[in-house]
């Protein structure tokens, strides 16, 4: 998308001038032609406003959720739709968004649609925000599409937040437990090392590996902050192979708990995706399409997208998901039941409820299990090292009765 400067006539002979958003010069002239114009000079603008600032900020999920609210509320309140985006953009705090709301007004000043005028903004609108806003307005439906979006986007978050807060006492006791453990190596074992200086090959072997270890860490910290970073380059590259990511999400689900978690929180967004393109028009084929790049697990993106396959050549819906090894068996055959019946909302509405809360009451496990199992690595660790410390005291002991 690219910004255009143009000067054209008005049917009175009037001279006017302005900015027009267009992917092509032959597209700003068709535009211009629709608001009644002739268009006289057209040149495009290097320095336009969405390249200036499209780097210099974020829009969060919160700032997009409040976003989706206030202007559901607006619309409902009978506010035109530029009138309740200037609103918007004036009581904004964040200026990035306050910036791009300003660019999409113009844009729909213009003539462009509200979906065209998100389109231009893919780092904070996905394919599929932008689609259900498509819907909405194809189906005169835009206030109802916009409260479903904010609804879905509510209950996304409450998702993820249950999981972070989940992961929360554990990661920080690991946090904790990684800094003593640090500390206690790289401060107290070397001052404790001088006591057994004497002592030298007599030192048993766990004594032995605590005490080159503290040097290590104490002496070589430089080489560790490079391993650190070259292991974490590596795993970016990595990252990148979609075969190492098809690998590592194998993995994932093959664990206990914590991928069956995975696995039904992936299914309860694509479930929740979907009644919300439906319910919006959305044919099916393109439904399954618009959903799968919000599925985090590549094993499952890849089943949905041979599901996409199948529906194109004819196939069904809930037999195609039957072909999978990971999706439950019982979520194909309530969607071969939906389709049936012809009430596949509803059934994708009820496997998704029923995912969430198994979600919820697997996350509750998941951290009562987790918690002791984080206190017990690090009293592990922390034994480990007292019991090296003291271990050559103890012989001492020994050999002195």
């Amino acid at each position: 998308m690219a910004t255009f400067l143009y000067k054209a006539k008005k049917p009175n002979a009037e001279t006017v001038s302005g900015q027009i958003f267009a992917h092509s010069h032959e597209e700003a002239i068709e535009l211009i032609n629709q608001l009644g114009l002739i268009p006289v000079n057209i040149v495009p603008k290097d320095d336009n406003s969405s390249s200036r600032f499209r780097s210099k900020g974020s829009v969060s999920g919160k700032d997009l959720y409040i976003f989706s609210r206030q202007l559901t509320n607006l619309l409902k309140s009978g506010v035109s739709l530029l009138r309740s985006l200037s609103i918007i953009e004036q009581q904004t705090q964040n200026l990035f968004l306050k910036k791009m709301i300003k660019d999409i007004c113009s844009q729909i000043k213009n003539g462009r649609s509200l979906s065209q005028s998100l389109e231009t903004f893919p780092e904070v609108f996905s394919p599929l925000y932008v689609t259900m806003i498509k819907a909405g307005e194809e189906s005169g439906n835009l206030r109802e599409m916009l409260e479903n979006i904010s609804s879905f986007q509510k209950s996304q978050d409450e998702i993820m937040s249950k999981v972070k807060t989940a992961l929360t006492y554990p990661l920080f006791m690991a946090g904790v437990g990684i800094i003593t453990v640090y500390f206690i190596l790289t401060f107290v074992v070397p001052r404790m090392g001088a006591l057994f200086a004497n002592l030298k090959d007599a030192l048993p072997l766990p004594t032995k590996m605590l005490l080159m270890t503290g040097q290590f860490l104490s002496r070589g910290w430089l080489w560790v902050l490079i391993f650190l970073a070259v292991l974490g380059l590596l795993a970016y590259q990595l990252g990148r192979s979609v075969k190492v990511r098809v690998a590592l999400s194998r993995l994932l689900l093959s664990l206990p708990i914590f991928g069956e978690v995975l696995l039904k929180v992936d299914l309860a967004r694509f479930c929740r995706t979907m009644v919300l393109l439906l319910k919006g028009g959305v044919p099916l084929i393109k439904a399954i399409k618009t959903t799968i790049p919000i599925l985090v697990n590549e094993v499952i993106r890849k089943d949905f997208k041979q599901c996409e396959e199948d529906l194109t050549l004819g196939g069904s819906f809930g037999e195609s998901i039957k072909k999978s090894s990971k999706i439950p068996p019982m979520m194909a055959h309530l969607i071969s039941i939906g389709e049936e019946s012809g009430n596949l909302n509803e059934v994708l509405s009820e496997i998704a409820q029923t995912y969430e809360q198994e979600t919820s009451e697997k996350i509750k496990v998941m951290t009562t299990l987790l918690e002791p199992v984080m206190i017990l690595l690090v009293g592990l660790a922390v034994g480990f090292i007292v019991f090296a410390l003291l271990l050559p005291i103890f012989q001492l002991d020994i050999f002195g009765a």
